[in-house]
C-alpha cells in the first residue's frame, strides 16, 4: 500500500511537472518555513548523503520535505538499491516527493518504489486538449480567448507548455482585460518572434552563422527566455524535417498545413527552407537539439536566468555543428 507521505513524479509535461512541485514547495514553506525544506539532485548526490536526509528528523518544524530529483534515472541499480531500506521504512515526519524525468520502469528499484509511493503521471495535452489549456490558461492571468483563437497561437508556438505560457503572459498584459484575439498574435507573437526564427532558419541553411549567432542574441535582447528560443528553434527543425518527407510523398502545401496542423503561411516558408537542407543534416541537427533538451530537463543544463548565457552557449554549438 502506498504511503502517504511519498509520492513519484513524471512524464512527459514538464511544465505542470515543474508547477506541481512548486505548489509542494510553496504550501511547505508558507507552513513551516524553510529550515526542514531540502532538494537534492540524485546525479549528483551519493546514495549516503541522500539516505541521511531522508532519515532526518525535523529540526525547528513539524514536518520535513525532501525533493530528490534525477534519482532513479541517474544511479546504477546497486547504489539505487541502498536507497529501499530507507523508503520502506519512510519517516512519518518527512514528505518525499521523487521527480524523474524518464525513469527506466524495468529496474527493481522502480518497481519497489511504485509499490511504496503515490503515483503522478504528467503527460503533455495535445490536439483539442491542448487548445483548451491554452483557454485556461488565459482565464488564470485574468484574461480570455477562444478555442480557435487558442488554436492558432498553437499553430504558431507549438506544443511547448513552457513557450505557449509565455506568450500568453505576453498577449494577457498587451490585452488589458479584453479578449485576446488573432490581429493581437499576429502583433505581438508571429511578427517579432516568427519572422526571427524564419530569418534564422535561412541563416543557418545559407551557414551564415555569425548571422544566425546575431539573431539569436537579437531575440534575447527583445526579451525572450533562453528556453522559449530554443523550443521555437527545435520546432522549426522538426518542421522541416517532416514537411520536406510529406512533401517527397507528394502531399501539397494546403494538404500538409491541414496534415500537420499549422498555418499555411509556415508550411510555405518551411519547405522554401527544406531545399537547403538535406534528410541527414535535417536528422543530425534535430538529434543534437533533442539531446540538449533532455540535458535542459533532468538538471544537467540549469535554466535559472543567470545560467542563460550557459544554455545559449550549448545552443550555438550546437547550431554550429549541423
Amino acid at each position: 500500500m502506498p504511503k502517504p507521505n511519498f509520492y513519484l513524479m513524471s512524464g512527459e509535461d514538464r511544465f505542470s511537472l515543474q508547477e506541481e512541485v512548486k505548489r509542494w514547495k510553496n504550501a511547505f514553506l508558507e507552513k513551516f518555513g524553510d529550515t526542514d525544506l531540502e532538494e537534492l539532485d540524485g546525479e549528483t548526490t551519493d546514495a549516503e548523503t541522500i539516505n541521511g536526509a531522508i532519515r532526518a528528523i525535523p529540526f525547528l518544524a513539524e514536518k520535513r520535505l525532501v525533493i530528490l530529483k534525477n534519482f532513479l534515472s541517474s544511479k546504477k541499480a546497486d547504489d539505487a538499491n541502498t536507497l529501499l531500506p530507507t523508503l520502506e521504512q519512510l519517516p512519518d515526519t518527512t514528505f518525499l516527493l521523487m521527480i524523474e524525468a524518464e525513469p527506466d520502469k524495468r529496474t527493481s528499484i522502480f518497481k519497489a518504489v511504485t509499490q511504496l509511493a503515490t503515483q503522478r503521471l504528467f503527460i503533455k495535452p495535445q490536439g483539442a486538449q491542448l487548445n483548451t489549456w491554452v483557454v485556461r490558461r488565459a482565464e488564470t492571468l485574468g484574461s480570455r480567448v477562444d478555442l480557435q483563437t487558442a488554436a492558432y497561437l498553437v499553430s504558431w508556438v507549438g506544443n511547448d507548455l513552457h513557450a505557449l505560457y509565455n506568450e500568453i503572459q505576453k498577449l494577457s498584459l498587451f490585452c488589458q482585460g479584453q479578449p485576446i484575439t488573432i490581429p493581437m498574435i499576429d502583433l505581438l507573437v508571429t511578427d517579432n518572434v516568427q519572422n526571427s526564427i524564419f530569418t534564422l532558419t535561412d541563416q543557418l541553411s545559407k551557414k551564415d552563422f555569425a548571422g544566425a549567432l546575431s539573431t539569436i542574441d537579437s531575440l534575447q535582447k527583445q526579451g525572450e527566455e533562453a528556453s522559449f528560443i530554443f523550443a521555437m528553434i527545435t520546432r522549426q527543425f522538426r518542421l522541416l524535417l517532416e514537411m520536406k518527407a510529406l512533401a517527397e510523398e507528394g502531399q501539397a502545401p494546403t494538404q500538409i498545413a491541414r496534415t500537420m496542423a499549422v498555418h499555411p503561411f509556415v508550411v510555405q516558408n518551411t519547405l522554401r527552407f527544406s531545399k537547403n537542407f538535406t534528410h541527414t543534416q535535417l536528422r543530425s541537427a534535430l538529434a543534437s537539439l533533442l539531446t540538449l533538451d533532455e540535458r535542459l530537463k533532468t538538471g544537467r543544463i540549469p535554466l535559472k536566468p543567470r545560467d542563460e548565457d550557459h544554455f545559449l552557449l550549448a545552443l550555438e554549438r550546437v547550431l554550429l555543428q549541423n
